[in-house]
């Protein structure tokens, strides 16, 4: 056992801890006062025995003695005294009281374990264990120890040590053990420390009062004990006092401990489990608990406050009591839970957004300690505020430095601002400084309005400083200004406006730096031109919307389409300035292109101009279909065929419902040819009937009419001869023969035999079989029953077309009843009632048997025949319709007089009535109503009609109900009036008249209308937009329908005057309104608020004019006070009297109410009334501003003009001037000398000044009468520089004015010819010099390389820029060609704004020229064409390749060759006819070789909307003649490539089936010729629908703390389509973690997660899905794991090491970490080779079943070598790694070994830990150390995750050896 030694605090603390572990509690008690005498109750001995140094032996005993009644344990006074149990029951009294502390605290100690009596700081402190009867043994055999070294006198000196020693007697003895020294450590303490620990507490109290007394026997002893022998007794009296405690629970602020926290949840247990309570904090941040025993408790967060967060989720332990007293405060921090940001940012004054770095902020906490000072960085923000950090409280910040360039504010509230922090609400505060010099540029319109938005480049001496976009003022704000030249130049402007194209230049120096404020400058932008391009039908002028034209600029590239839209116009607003191309690309149906669709047209700045274009329609053709005996009755249903003549035009039409069918044709003559027409029509015979052809110009409307004849119809009728009732039964037999009038007829046709049907009739068109034009022949060949034949029986009858004939035949009645049917009124015969007949037998009966019913024809009979004599009964069954029935039957006889009897009677029927109802207006009954509802009955109630009863009058106010009963009575309600009149509630009622129509009139009384005008005042001009309620007297607001109240209000109960400035309001009852004006037109106001109107009782309308006087104007005039001449860019405020910002008419507000006079020197604001105030803010160079008349005020009336003139005075000004030389254009930038007449320098910048965007320099305060030298001392790049100065004498108060131009400079022009054929030649090189040697350079000093140029496509160099003497020299030639050095160079001499042209030729060298041209067009080359140039004896010479010009030289000796093609270009094929040729005398020869190109026909099949290529289509090819001749599918990309054409000329195109899209049914015709391809794009419109996917989290994530199921915003998919794998679209969740498609077509879809969410593992295994009809969502739900990354090594190894010795390093915590898995993953170590050397390496196991290998470097090979490889993770390897065992050479050791396993799952690690051994090199110095480095790591989407470890071993340097002392 090893010795250690503690300080002791950490003794107390070890052994309060080591207790505090086995606590209990019990009861409280005291014992009684000290008796006189106490006498043993027991005495026991145990036979154990233990030697101690002081004592010597020493028996193990125990005794009892009765202590006021109660047994106590005492303990025997003298070593080696008599004592025994056979003294039990004797007394012992005299008690003396002993005082020594040691003996009072062990004793106390003793008795309160052994019996649990313990104090309340014994129970606090968890040292209130009661002991087991064992251990009190051991325990009281140690204070008996103890006692009787007080006895001896040796305990005092040392208490501590005393007391300790006789411990480790007894520990050793009872427990066998051997410690020598109470500083052994015994469980983790030491005895020494035991026994003070003890001791100490009983210091404190903790175990009690004892009063300890010593006894002396007396009894009269025992024969083994005598009385002298008996030693006296210790015992003592334990005293244990119990108090009540108080604990307050307090929690607050982590960040501002004062802060108290309401509302958080404890809960508070003692340590025993006998007391529990939940509690929460009160409004201070406490809750206390009291009364409290005395115990240890844990006080436990359960739920932190609103807002926080629990810092400690374990329990805090708290002793009661403590040194604090009764009362203990235990104390929790919950952390805020931060949710919001903040931010400081210091920004520019003059542009917020504009942050400024370098300000320095501190900030102060009010109610807490904080402070703090930081600077803002980039972007203008505070950095490094620990807003997470920082107390909850409120806060100051105060600015203590401004940025650089800028002043601190005057105002305090800029430089010190208070916020208050909760984490909860967002603090953001701006601070605002003022630069003390600023740059501001004004960007206006040529009318002096801000242009928002021009973005501009901000360069200072060159170099760019900023880019910044005018705000709404038109205004850039620069700060931070110091001396220098500074440029603005523009980037982009918005639209409609032209860029600048020369920059703003200001000119700062010293004094401006030193006078501070803000240096003003102006751009102007003028707009850009606008076409409006309209199409109009040249024959109506009436617009046409759809055509498209194609809009191209001449000289800039402009190019672009655009459609006229409805108005027939297209406008094209802010075009580049340039010429113009418009040429018509295509009309829209029914028009065709004109002849010459192009038209060219000029467009200069500001320019608004119009093309005008006229087409005429295609030509109408209307074919008509009409019946040859009536030609107003169309035939609907023709099919005619029409066919062009002089075109290929063929198309099938059918006439419509009537009768034509009109269709539009490209212009020529076409054939039109009737093909079918329906029944029942029939064909003409001849062709030339069928046939008509018509010839069609543009803007033509003809019509072709055909005509038909219907065919033919035949009735045959049946009729008795005596009535002419039809007869039912006859049987006839029809047969046909042509007459070859139809075209379709059969030659003959039998019908058979027919019979006549109940009207007696055969209609012979009816059965079945059409008829024909011919003849028909028809013959009777049975009667019916009861009738008998009648001549003639047959007949015959030709019909013509259209004919309809009825043919009729009696038969003579055999004993027949015949009955006839008139009107009663009238007495026509009625058709259509029904009888029936009854026989009664005999001459009477009753009942009878029914013969049949009849119907009666069209005369009104109807016949019963070959009937028995007897009595019969004919009854009228059902009138004829509209009738009633009058006499319901009628009793016939017929006689039985053996001849036939024929009988008729007579019935008539009586006609119903009608109702006719009308509805008029009351006041104008001229006035029909429709739409008036009536409710209609019988008197009796009886509804009338199929509606309930319900009728509405039609578009001419009347109700007709026709077939009512005569005789009954008809009651006519009004239930709805007519929208705008009033109901008519009155009822009416009318009895129906036999055969007559009654009628009924209803009146209506209209309501009113309304109608409010509104007027200029003065012009009476119609004013829009004036706002109005309209109200009743009552105050009840009128909506748009004429409803009084609130239900159906307009917009906010308002209505606005339309564009003619007026009001309809209709459906009006009569009464007083009130129209209030409550806002006035633009630019107007009210002349009166309330006007009051009434509609009277009849509905009328009644017209209020209301009137607006016209808002007035103000006219600012400006003007030099001198000459009276306006001054134009003058700065105005306007203000109202109460200093408002004046706006204009239009609303619109200038920066701070700014306005700037214009080229006329004025300024006009419209729309304005009341007293307004104008203040002349700033004046132009030259002039300054007058104080008396700065500021002027006016009041301004409605109609009213008012001018204001300000005038300003001139300085005395010179104004230098520079322009291009011939023209009035400005030139920026030119920089000039300005010297007086001494040669001083004028101004600042050594006199040095630079021309602005108006090319003007503008000097002020000059002295008069000084002469002034102005000279140009650099000119613009372009341009050359103007040397000579110009002079002028200053005049005191005149503006005066030098103006200078400047020459551009030269261009130099070198062409390269062939010198045979002077084709131009491309890629010529030439180097360019100037005569005094220099490189020429190009666009204005950029040079090219060393001045060499190449020729163009066009054989041209072009060099702008230059003049002087230039020596130009031929440098390279290209293949074929030789340079002539006879004029290989030539020298020139350019002149300002002059053009000079050098002309080279190159000589052709011998070969061949091979040009490959198309063969459809021989002026296109073709390049990429590969040849082989053979000699006649096939000899390969070379394969060459046409150029990008479509042809290649190739340079030849003299001989005879041929040229073959082997490659042809894409999209031609190839020609493998040989091209001989001989090359002689060494020239070359030229062979022009054509190309055929491919006929084929490109499909590209795409969707719609997408214009993505559509897999998978199917589509039929068919010939001319539309047979089909192949089936193609489009691939994945949509294309179908058909390259097998038989023949160019037409084919039809027919899509047959695809998947996802709706089938295009219509047939497409291709044009294909001879080496074209075809190209055609088809659109599907797809049916679509959508793919959702839902991504959870499929675990809890404990990086960001989401429970699983949480869903995972910010996850990305890729969507492909299954079958072709291409992408389709990129889908990412939102905040719900859904992701939702676009609509995609139906088919198969592949989902594939291709970016997983922050700290989730990607899991791109493939979902497929398939979108089955239209309009489904198809929804896939997606886990995402959890994902941390994390890997880890720990090495350890020897803290010290000698030189030569073995070391061993350990490895432990190898382990990938993460929850996912890793690629790459190693462990390495990298040894310090100055220290160790590798000896052999113990791999160790790892987790996961795998191999993996080592490998290694060394100081003479980088590279990794392999160890060795192939080794098992689940087996522990010791390799030799020795330099031996490795076979390296002498001087090679190994710097490093890397163990590779490749790719590991989550979870790998380590089992049996990896060990490494090296042995130290022998040079080591003492006192060194060395450190050894080991490294792991992985590979996690593309990132490596990498942990290090390091262990540093000291080298041992003894210490020096003591001197020796002599012996």
């Amino acid at each position: 056992m090893k010795k250690q030694t503690h300080s002791l605090p950490a003794r107390i603390l070890s052994m309060l801890l080591a207790l505090v572990c086995i606590l209990g509690l019990l009861p409280g008690a005291a014992l009684a006062a000290s008796p006189d005498s106490i006498v043993m109750e027991d005495c026991t001995h145990n036979g154990v025995h233990y030697e101690s140094a002081a004592l010597d032996t020493c028996w193990l005993h125990q005794m009892k003695f009765d202590y006021n009644g109660d047994t106590v344990t005492g303990f025997c006074a003298d070593h080696g005294g008599g004592m025994g149990w056979s003294l039990e029951g004797h007394e012992w009294n005299n008690p003396q009281p002993i005082s020594d502390p040691t003996v009072k605290t062990m004793m106390a100690y003793y008795y309160a374990h052994s019996r649990g009596i313990f104090t309340d700081q014994a129970h606090a402190l968890g040292v209130d264990e009661v002991w087991g009867s064992d251990y009190t043994w051991t325990m009281n055999a140690w204070v008996q120890a103890i006692i009787w070294r007080h006895e001896q006198k040796t305990l005092a000196a040392d208490p501590v040590a005393a007391c300790a020693e006789e411990l480790m007697y007894v520990y050793n003895n009872l427990e066998h053990t051997s410690y020598t020294s109470i500083d052994d450590v015994v469980d983790g303490t030491s005895l020494r420390d035991r026994a003070q620990y003890i001791l100490d507490l009983g210091a404190q109290g903790v175990w009690g009062d004892c009063e300890v007394f010593e006894y002396t026997y007396a009894g009269p002893g025992s024969t083994q004990h005598p009385a002298y022998d008996v030693q006296g007794i210790i015992i003592g009296n334990l005293t244990v006092t119990h108090e009540q405690y108080e604990l307050t629970v307090k929690k607050v602020d982590a960040t501002n401990p004062s802060k108290g926290l309401p509302g958080a949840r404890f809960l508070v247990q003692n340590a025993n489990g006998t007391y529990s309570k939940e509690v929460v904090t009160g409004a201070d941040g406490t809750y206390t608990l009291s009364p409290l025993d005395a115990n240890t408790y844990s006080v436990t967060e359960l739920e932190a406050p609103e807002g926080h967060q629990i810092d400690n989720p374990g329990p805090q332990y708290v002793v009661l009591p403590n040194e604090n007293g009764k009362t203990v405060t235990v104390t929790f921090t919950d952390t805020p839970e931060i949710t919001s940001e903040g931010s400081i940012r210091k920004v520019d004054a003059d542009d917020p957004t504009k942050g400024l770095a370098g300000a320095v902020i501190r900030i102060d906490g009010v109610d807490n300690s904080f402070t703090g000072t930081y600077t803002t960085g980039a972007g203008g923000y505070l950095e490094d505020v620990p807003w997470d950090t920082m107390p909850i409280g409120s806060f100051v910040a105060t600015e203590v430095t401004p940025p650089t360039g800028y002043t601190t504010s005057s105002d305090p509230n800029k430089v010190r601002q208070e916020f208050y922090w909760d984490g909860k609400s967002d603090v953001d505060l701006v601070f605002e400084n003022d630069a003390k010099v600023k740059i501001e540029l004004l960007k206006v319109d040529d009318s002096d309005s801000p242009i928002e938005g021009a973005v501009f480049n901000i360069l200072k001496d060159g170099q760019i400083i900023g880019s910044e976009a005018t705000d709404a003022s038109g205004i850039i704000t620069v700060t931070g200004i110091t001396e220098g030249l500074y440029a603005f130049v523009e980037v982009s402007v918005p639209a409609p406006f032209a860029r600048l194209t020369e920059p703003v230049v200001v000119h700062v120096d010293q004094a401006d730096i030193d006078g501070g404020g803000t240096i003003s400058v102006t751009a102007v932008d003028h707009e850009l031109p606008n076409l409006t391009i309209l199409k109009r039908d040249g024959q109506t002028g009436e617009v046409v919307p759809g055509a498209v034209f194609e809009v191209k600029g001449i000289h800039h590239g402009y190019h672009t389409d655009v459609t006229t839209g409805p108005d027939g116009t297209a406008t094209l607003t802010g075009l580049p300035v340039d010429s113009y191309e418009v040429t018509e690309v295509s009309v829209p149906d029914p028009y065709v292109v004109a002849a010459e669709p192009t038209q060219t047209i000029w467009l200069g700045p500001g320019d608004d101009q119009q093309l005008i274009f006229d087409n005429l329609k295609q030509p109408q053709l209307t074919i008509a279909k009409v019946d040859a005996a009536d030609s107003t009755t169309p035939i609907p249903g023709t099919v005619f065929r029409i066919e062009g003549v002089d075109s290929d035009y063929l198309n099938t039409v059918t006439t419509g419902q009537d009768g034509t069918v009109t269709l539009r044709v490209a212009p020529g003559t076409f054939r039109v040819t009737e093909l079918s027409v329906p029944a029942p029509y029939y064909l003409p015979d001849k062709d030339a009937d069928r046939e008509q052809t018509i010839s069609l110009n543009a803007g033509d409307e003809k019509k072709v009419v055909f005509e038909n004849h219907k065919a033919p119809e035949l009735t045959i009728y049946k009729v008795d001869s005596v009535a002419g009732a039809p007869v039912e039964g006859a049987r006839f037999h029809v047969t046909y023969t042509s007459t070859g009038e139809a075209a379709d007829a059969p030659e003959s046709y039998d019908f058979g035999e027919i019979i006549t049907d109940a009207s007696g009739e055969i209609k012979l068109h009816a059965q079945g079989q059409r008829l024909y034009p011919g003849e028909f022949t028809i013959e009777e060949v049975a009667p019916a029953p009861g009738f008998q034949l009648r001549e003639p029986t047959k007949q015959t009858v030709i019909l013509h077309g259209g004919e309809s004939k009825t043919v009729q035949f009696e038969n003579v009645p055999l004993n027949a009843i015949i009955v006839e049917k008139y009107d009663s009124v009238t007495g026509e015969a009625l058709a259509g009632a029904t009888f029936q007949l009854r026989f009664l037998g005999g001459t009477s009966g009753t009942g009878g048997t029914i013969i049949g019913q009849k119907v009666t024809g069209k005369n009104g009979t109807a016949i019963w025949t070959g009937l028995t004599a007897g009595t019969y009964v004919l009854e009228e069954v059902d009138p004829a319709d509209g009738y009633s029935i009058i006499q319901s039957s009628e009793t016939v006889y017929l006689a039985d007089s053996g001849e036939q009897s024929v009988i008729t009677v007579r019935f008539e029927n009586m006609p119903d009535g009608n109702l006719l109802i009308r509805k008029v207006c009351a006041t104008n009954p001229s006035v029909t109503l429709p739409n008036a509802e009536f409710k209609i009955v019988y008197a009796d109630g009886t509804l009338i009609g199929d509606s309930n009863g319900v009728y509405r009058t039609d578009e001419n106010g009347e109700i007709l109900i026709e077939g009512l009963q005569p005789g009954k009575s008809v009651v006519v309600t009004e239930t709805q009036a007519p929208p705008g009149f009033l109901i008519d509630t009155q009822s009416q009622t009318v009895q129906i008249k036999e055969g007559r129509t009654v009628s009924l009139t209803f009146k209506n009384q209209p309501k009113g209308e309304l109608i409010i005008q509104k007027r200029d005042s003065t012009t009476g001009r119609p004013l829009l937009g004036a706002e109005f309620r309209v109200t009743t007297a009552a105050g009840c607001e009128v909506g748009l329908d004429g409803v009084i109240g609130d239900s159906t209000l307009t917009q906010n109960g308002i209505f606005i005057t339309d564009s003619a400035g007026e009001i309809h309001i209709t459906n009006l009852a009569p009464g007083a309104y009130v129209i209030s004006e409550i806002k006035a037109p633009q630019g107007y106001v009210m002349d009166q608020a309330s006007t009051n109107v009434v509609i009277g009782e009849g509905g009328d309308t009644q017209t209020v004019v209301i009137t607006n006087s016209k808002a007035g104007s103000l006219v600012i005039d400006k003007r030099d006070s001198l000459t009276g001449e306006p001054l134009e860019g003058v700065t105005f405020k306007v203000t109202t009297s109460t200093g408002e910002y004046v706006p204009d008419e239009n609303g619109y507000i200038s920066s701070n109410g700014l306005y700037k006079t214009d080229k006329d020197g004025k300024i006009q604001i419209d729309g304005v009334v009341g007293t307004l105030v104008v203040t002349e803010t700033a004046t132009i160079p030259g002039y300054s501003i007058d104080p008396a008349t700065q500021t002027q005020t006016v009041q301004v009336n409605p109609n009213d003009t008012q001018t204001l003139t300000f005038y300003n005075t001139p300085s005395t000004t010179l104004v230098i001037e520079k322009y291009i030389e011939g023209t009035t254009t400005p030139l920026e930038g030119v920089t000039f000398l300005v010297t007086d007449s001494s040669g001083a320098v004028v101004g600042p910048s050594n006199g040095e000044y630079i021309t602005d965007e108006n090319g003007r320099i503008v000097i002020t305060d000059l002295e008069p009468g000084t002469t002034v030298t102005a000279r140009e001392v650099k000119a613009l790049e372009g341009y050359v520089l103007d040397t000579a100065p110009k002079s002028i004498e200053i005049k005191a108060g005149e503006v005066q004015t030098l103006r200078f131009y400047n020459e551009a400079k030269g261009t130099l022009v070198i062409r390269k010819l062939d010198s045979v054929t002077h084709e131009p030649l491309a890629g010529v090189e030439f180097e360019l010099t100037y005569a005094e040697g220099g490189y020429v350079d190009d666009a204005n000093g950029h040079l090219s390389s060393k001045g060499l140029y190449k020729t163009n496509k066009n054989g041209e160099i072009m060099i702008s820029g230059v003049t002087g003497t230039i020596v130009v020299k031929e440098t390279q030639t290209i293949p074929g060609y030789t340079i002539d050095p006879a004029d290989q160079s030539q020298t020139v001499v350019v002149n300002p704004a002059d053009t000079q042209t050098l002309t080279f030729y190159n000589q052709p060298i011998g070969g061949v020229e091979i040009i490959k041209v198309n063969e459809a067009d021989r002026t296109e080359r073709i390049p990429n064409t590969t040849f082989e140039i053979r000699k006649v004896d096939d000899e390969l010479i070379d394969t060459v390749a046409t150029g990008e010009d479509g042809r290649v030289f190739v340079s030849l000796e003299d001989g005879a060759y041929y040229a073959v093609e082997t490659e042809a270009a894409e999209g031609f094929q190839v020609d493998p006819t040989p091209h001989y040729f001989e090359v002689e005398d060494g020239k070359t020869v030229s062979l022009t070789v054509t190309n055929k190109a491919f006929s084929g026909i490109l499909i590209h099949k795409v969707d719609a909307d997408t214009r993505e290529g559509i897999y998978g289509v199917t589509f039929l090819l068919y010939d001319s003649n539309k047979n089909p001749i192949g089936q193609y599918t489009s691939d994945d990309r949509g294309y179908v490539y058909i390259d097998d054409l038989p023949s160019s000329g037409r084919y039809y195109l027919r899509e047959l089936e695809n998947e996802g899209y709706i089938v295009d049914e219509q047939l497409k015709t291709v044009y294909v010729t001879d080496g074209t391809t075809t190209e055609i794009t088809w659109e599907n419109t797809a049916i679509t629908g959508q793919i959702q996917i839902t991504k959870t989290s499929a675990d809890y994530n404990s990086m960001n703390g989401w429970p699983a199921g949480t869903p995972i915003p910010n996850t990305e998919f890729e969507i492909y389509n299954a079958r072709t794998g291409n992408l389709v679209d990129t889908i990412k969740t939102d905040k719900n973690g859904v992701a939702s498609s676009r609509p995609l077509p139906l088919g198969r879809y592949k989902i594939v997660e291709s970016k997983a969410a922050d700290f989730y593992g990607l899991d791109q295994t493939p979902i497929e899905v398939e979108i089955e009809y239209a309009g489904q969502i198809v929804k896939a739900a997606m886990t995402n794991k959890s994902l941390y990354t994390n890997v880890s090594i720990k090495k350890t190894g020897y803290v010290e090491v000698m030189p030569s010795q073995q070391i061993r390093y350990d490895f432990s915590g190898i382990g990938n970490n993460s929850t996912t898995s890793l690629t790459s993953f190693y462990w390495r170590d990298t040894l310090p080779t100055q220290a160790v050397r590798l000896d052999k390496l113990v791999t160790g196991t790892y987790n996961v079943p795998g191999n993996y290998k080592v490998v290694y470097k060394t100081n003479l090979n980088p590279s990794y070598r392999t160890m060795y490889d192939n080794l098992s993770t689940q087996q522990n390897y010791v390799l030799d790694a020795s330099p031996a065992a490795l076979g390296l050479a002498s001087n090679e050791v190994i710097t490093e070994f890397m163990v590779v396993f490749g790719v590991v799952p989550a979870n790998f690690r380590q089992v049996e830990a990896p060990q490494v051994y090296c042995n130290v090199v022998s040079w080591l110095t003492g006192g060194t150390q060395f450190v050894n480095q080991a490294d792991t790591g992985g590979v996690y989407n593309g990132q490596w995750i990498m942990a290090t470890s390091r262990w540093v071993t000291k080298v041992y340097k003894p210490s020096e050896p003591l001197p020796r002392t002599g012996y």
